[in-house]
């Protein structure tokens, strides 16, 4: 391995060294500022331009939780694309991705990349290599999140791992190909869902055991804080998203958990104040799955002790208040911070 020389350390002992780098090479998701106004790996991108040794430290902290936006997984690819140049040619750089990230976040599809196979609603065509590439690397996250309109990229590579199983043994008796355990859903969901159209893709959903809801839609809620302020709703009341009563529910069959997350606000709250821009704990609600799949998916869930096919009780729920604010406004929603944050 390559030494760090004692003069550019301090005269510091290696091990302290080390540990100072993999304490500043760790993202910080907490930070006030946007992440578009700064970038949270910005301190170990840095870092792995040091030297050899430094970035094989800074690295793996950096890739422990990764912020995709649609945009930039193309990019992402392409470093993928690097890591296996380098484990031809000169292994000392290459590092595997997959035994470092533990989650990972697509964000809203805004454009089309070369990424979605053609047969997709995005109608534009992929090299197999692409996806040989990045399939393995988004399905051994144990966390993955997805914006509903990038679920295209999810079954494109789901349906990639199921396919390079061998046909001739039973698929039902080996382990999944993917390690997904958590799935976040974000952004506009619809009906129906594409991703249970084929045996692969059930099989996926049947291997998840939680499932974290970020809210919908940005005006789902911005309702929400508006309701809660003017007391239109209780103090401790929730309405669950719409899209929750024609969700496949029957295709989770492993799934224990489901929450749900909501900007906290203690009335009186000045909405106009909230308009423009304002920072807010979030609640994050967490209850068991059995209580969803029923005939009648509950639409509400309500503080009080009743029982019924039309809400659920505050009292099957366990809800935490976040100890650090993201910022809200009718427009802003860092929902990929929250989650940063929860899953971390």
């Amino acid at each position: 391995m390559e030494t760090i020389s004692q003069a550019s350390s301090g005269n510091l002992p290696i091990e302290l060294v080390f540990l100072i780098v993999k304490y500043a090479a760790e993202p910080t998701f907490a930070q006030p500022d946007q992440y578009e106004a700064k970038n949270p790996y910005s301190t170990a991108r840095t870092l792995c331009l040091v030297s050899r040794a430094v970035r094989r430290i800074a690295l793996p902290e950096m890739l422990h939780t990764v912020l995709l936006g649609f945009h930039n997984v193309t990019a992402f690819v392409h470093a993928l694309s690097m890591q296996k140049a380098y484990a031809q040619k000169n292994p000392g750089l290459c590092l595997a991705y997959t035994r470092h990230i533990r989650n990972i976040w697509i964000g809203k599809f805004c454009v089309g990349p070369e990424l979605i196979p053609e047969h997709s609603s995005f109608g534009t065509s992929v090299p197999e290599s692409a996806i040989d590439l990045f399939a393995p690397v988004l399905l051994a996250a144990p966390s993955l999140a997805i914006d509903f309109s990038s679920m295209d990229l999810l079954t494109c590579c789901v349906d990639h791992a199921w396919t390079r199983m061998s046909k001739d043994i039973d698929r039902e008796c080996l382990p999944p190909p993917w390690s997904t355990k958590t799935l976040t859903i974000s952004g506009m969901v619809i009906t129906p869902w594409r991703i249970t159209a084929l045996a692969s893709r059930s099989a996926f959903l049947a291997s998840v055991a939680h499932l974290i809801v970020l809210s919908h839609t940005e005006s789902s809620s911005n309702l929400h804080v508006i309701r809660r302020a003017a007391g239109t709703i209780g103090p401790r009341d929730y309405n669950l998203p719409r899209w929750m009563t024609h969700a496949p529910w029957a295709s989770f069959k492993k799934l224990e958990t489901i929450s749900l997350v909501f900007p906290h606000v203690k009335p009186p709250l000045d909405v106009f104040a909230f308009s423009t821009g304002m920072d807010l704990p979030v609640e994050l609600l967490t209850f068991p799955a059995s209580l969803v799949k029923g005939h009648r998916v509950p639409l509400e869930i309500k503080a009080s002790t009743e029982t019924g096919e039309g809400h659920i009780s505050l009292n099957d729920v366990r809800v935490v208040v976040s100890d650090f604010q993201v910022h809200f406004c009718v427009f802003c929603h860092e929902w990929d911070k929250v989650w940063a944050r929860i899953v971390g």
